[in-house]
């Protein structure tokens, strides 16, 4: 296991050990406790299936540096031209928009959709 791993697992399992004893120690902790549980499974999950994916091999190489960054600027490219599609339906009035679901919308549509273009660009061959 590589030492990386083994300190992100490590590190998670401390903070959720921390966030479960901590409230047995500090009274009105509920609320730090849940962040550091929270923070704590996720570093090990984290930590765990990337050791259970790349296990000694290397993480990356030119190869997948380059779909990633393909992939981060078709989002980006597609979020912009949803952002353009929301500003032309807000100004039209065919949807009144809030701010919050304008943001809310952005991130989850910058987020999923920057992992399924690294998801599949892969799959489909050389990027030109």
């Amino acid at each position: 296991m590589k030492t990386r791993y083994a300190v992100q697992i490590a590190a998670g399992a401390v903070l959720g050990a921390a966030g479960i004893l901590l409230p047995f120690i500090v009274d009105g902790a509920e609320a730090i406790s849940s962040l550091l549980v929270t923070i704590g499974l996720v570093l090990l999950a984290v930590a765990t299936v990337r050791h259970w994916r790349f296990r000694d091999e290397p993480e990356k190489d030119e190869r997948t540096q380059k779909i990633g960054a393909f992939g981060i600027s078709c989002s980006w490219l597609l979020t912009l031209v949803f952002l353009a599609l929301l500003f032309w339906a807000d100004y039209l009035g065919v949807l009144a928009l809030t701010v919050e679901s304008v943001l809310l919308a952005t991130i989850l549509l910058m987020g999923l959709s920057a992992n399924i273009f690294r998801w599949y660009f892969p799959r489909k061959g050389d990027i030109a």
